[in-house]
């Protein structure tokens, strides 16, 4: 069975799909992001795209900055500060380490992506097309997200 949204077919699959976790979700858009290579990485090269493409950015993925290092910890408010005002999703995802080599890895556990160590700071820029499945998701998550009061923001985990 298949649904025509905006003179496209949109197959059963795709609602099949919603007993995925949003760290699954967010892991294959990423994943999406680093074969269209459409992600900036590290604070510096991303501080550079916000001040020159701010209106690219579709996402920001900050990993969990442990309280050890307080010259991460500001970089990253500095960075959240900037995505806020100029309406850019801000997502957190727990250990850094897993969140790089989540990226370098398939889905069917084979490590082949070539993906930077610095993963202190990560902007997916929007697609050239449209938006995937896992894109609109990842925006439903952080609009509902959003919309609650609920202080601390989750944080997300990616699966192992």
């Amino acid at each position: 069975m298949t649904f025509t949204v905006f003179g496209e077919v949109v197959a059963m699959e795709k609602l099949e799909k919603k007993s995925e976790t949003i760290g699954e979700v967010l892991q294959e858009c990423l994943w999406q992001a680093v074969d269209e290579e459409r992600l900036t990485f590290g604070v510096f090269e991303c501080a550079k795209l916000l001040h020159c493409n701010a209106e690219d950015v579709m996402l920001c993925v900050l990993p969990e900055a442990g309280s050890e290092n307080i010259a991460v910890h500001i970089q990253h408010t500095l960075i959240e500060a900037f995505c806020w005002e100029n309406d850019i999703r801000i997502l957190k995802v727990k250990n850094a380490p897993h969140l790089s080599e989540s990226l370098s890895t398939f889905k069917d556990g084979v490590k082949s992506r070539s993906v930077p160590a610095d993963v202190s700071c990560i902007l997916v820029q929007f697609p050239k097309d449209r938006l995937s499945y896992q894109d609109e998701k990842i925006f439903d998550f952080y609009d509902d997200m959003i919309s609650d009061d609920i202080y601390p923001k989750p944080i997300i985990e990616l699966p192992v």
